[in-house]
């Protein structure tokens, strides 16, 4: 008998192969600062440039997981429950709370620790005065992260979390997946437990209303803060 050579990729491939992809869009991060740091460039072209090139590299990556999927699980991966403009309504209304809920843990965290304060005062982050370098960062962002980490820990790593436990269970886990994914949780923990959270809500949204809801939320979220740092510059 023939056997059946098409790939069907388990539960440990979808949760490894995420990590292992923020970890090269990382190393491509950091590897492309270097790169034009050695230009003479400045620090925000440096910034920017690096981060418009790691964010991509994560997306493309992503995408290049899902189309490894089996076409009926691609389908179900990135599926949408109800209509598209009704679940995207519903992300952009998530996000708004989202958006919300992160300001508010984040607030009461610098409230109760002093050290969590001025590790938030601390955190600069610059968007760069050029047009340019705001265009790249809110690309990243705004258009990049957002796509590339729902396909990355709600499409793959989340589905894959759920087939080895229960979903009320692999949601707080996905979540902590994406919280480890962001440079700054590791230096501001109420940072920290804002992504986890936040995380947490996004797994709950792509349940409910699938992939189209949950980038909308993520973009939301991001985009709000592609406002602040626009305006603090």
């Amino acid at each position: 008998m023939e056997r059946d050579s098409t790939f069907s990729p388990g539960a440990m491939w979808r949760i490894a192969w995420p990590i292992a992809m923020v970890a090269i869009g990382l190393a491509v991060l950091l590897g492309s600062a270097a790169v034009v740091a050695a230009t003479g460039a400045s620090d925000d072209s440096v910034t920017a440039i690096a981060t418009f090139i790691g964010s991509g590299a994560i997306l493309l990556g992503a995408v290049v997981l899902v189309r490894a999927l089996p076409p009926a699980q691609r389908r179900v991966t990135l599926a949408t429950k109800g209509r598209p403009w009704r679940a995207a309504g519903v992300g952009l209304a998530v996000g708004a709370g989202c958006v919300f809920l992160s300001a508010t843990v984040i607030a009461t965290g610098a409230q109760l620790d002093p050290n969590a304060r001025s590790a938030l005062e601390d955190l600069d982050i610059s968007v760069g005065s050029a047009w340019w370098q705001m265009a790249l960062l809110v690309c990243a962002l705004v258009l990049f992260a957002p796509v590339g980490e729902e396909l990355l820990f709600r499409g793959l790593a989340l589905r894959g979390l759920v087939r080895l436990m229960p979903f009320m269970w692999a949601a707080p886990l996905s979540g902590l997946l994406f919280t480890a994914a962001h440079l700054d949780a590791y230096l501001v923990w109420p940072r920290a437990l804002a992504l986890a959270l936040v995380g947490w809500v996004l797994a709950w949204l792509y349940r409910r209303r699938g992939m189209v809801a949950a980038v909308v939320a993520h973009g939301t979220v991001n985009a709000v803060a592609a406002v602040a740092l626009i305006a603090q510059a």
